[in-house]
């Protein structure tokens, strides 16, 4: 009986080893390159950014409010995402210049575009045939919600209905300063449309320079963000007659709102981050992550708001999409108004 039993055990223990030859001897080299091939996971979510430096292109000049932005969210990621980040600035054609730049650059991760709204309004107006949906869409870092409508404080307009007033009675003779194609040019459209005044929409370049062109008293009024004219309030040589906000602002709450004042116009603009069509979605995921942990840090939120008066706004790659499919909706509707026709 006892050697039944040690027998049974034995043919047993040969069947086992058998089965595990024959499915041995079945398994392709295909499949047994694929058992023993790394996994994306753990051979490219590794190398990237692997210490190379990461090139940011902000599409306007040096020393605006985009490239501020820029810079400061670049000091914070570089630190979480262990690599050096570089700001280019490649200015023209109201940002569509870097936009291009960037769009046919390698999508490997190592070159992205800072921009905002003013992407989607090139499109609108003719500057470019592409807006966001070009590129990879990561992430947006700031909302800001601070556009304010300012006069040189020497100009005789006191109040918001003081210029509408004006614009209203001297059609065409009151100069409104933009970029034409950017988004304060979408703005002045905007005000026309609900008052009925007819601006002078003229075009004065940039934030800097309009800033300059508004000091020098060569135009009426400005459209920017609050922390673009914000040295020039502070120095009294700028008055403030509005806010377009749903509702005033902590940071300069002696503003009034230009909705309280009777005229319901929003602004806002989005800063937002975005690769070269074809970027890994890993890396788009990786910085988005990265761009959501500075919008929490306080020191961020310190320096954001002490040189430009907006607080952090971060909205995930989805999000961000979502936002800048209705905001261009919302610009190609209103085309025709834009446009003057």
């Amino acid at each position: 009986m006892k050697k039944l039993t040690i027998l049974l055990i034995v043919l047993i223990l040969l069947s086992i080893v058998l089965a595990g030859c024959t499915n041995s001897a079945q398994k392709t080299p295909e499949a047994e390159k694929a058992e023993k091939a790394p996994t994306a996971e753990t051979s490219d979510e590794l190398k990237w950014p692997d210490g190379k430096t990461i090139q940011i292109v902000v599409p306007f000049k040096a020393g605006g409010d985009t490239d501020f932005h820029a810079r400061t969210y670049a000091k914070y990621m570089e630190k979480i995402l262990g690599a050096p980040i570089v700001i280019v600035n490649v200015d023209g054609g109201n940002g569509s210049v870097g936009s291009i730049q960037v769009r046919d650059a390698k999508p490997d991760g190592y070159t992205a575009l800072f921009f905002h709204d003013s992407m989607l309004m090139n499109k609108v107006v003719g500057v470019t045939d592409f807006a966001h949906e070009a590129f990879d869409v990561c992430a947006t870092g700031i909302m800001d919600n601070s556009y304010i409508i300012a006069v040189n404080s020497k100009s005789k307009y006191k109040t918001l209905d003081d210029l509408i007033k004006d614009a209203k009675e001297n059609p065409g003779k009151i100069k409104y300063a933009s970029s034409v194609g950017g988004y304060t040019y979408y703005v002045g459209r905007k005000l026309e449309e609900l008052t009925g005044a007819d601006f002078n929409i003229v075009d004065a370049g940039g934030g800097a320079d309009r800033n300059a062109a508004l000091l020098a008293q060569k135009i009426d009024t400005n459209v920017n963000p609050y922390g673009v004219m914000k040295p020039y309030i502070d120095s009294g040589d700028f008055r403030v007659l509005a806010v377009f906000s749903e509702k005033r602002s902590s940071l300069f709450p002696d503003v009034p709102t230009a909705k309280e004042l009777g005229y319901d116009i929003i602004a806002h603009r989005a800063y937002f981050l975005a690769f070269p069509k074809g970027t890994d979605q890993r890396i788009i995921e990786k910085v988005a992550n990265a761009m959501e942990e500075v919008s929490k840090k306080p020191e961020y939120a310190e320096d954001i708001k002490k040189a430009y008066c907006v607080e952090p706004a971060y909205m995930n790659t989805a999000d961000t999409k979502a936002y800048l499919d209705s905001a261009l909706k919302e610009f190609e509707d209103a085309k025709d108004m834009i446009l003057g026709k």
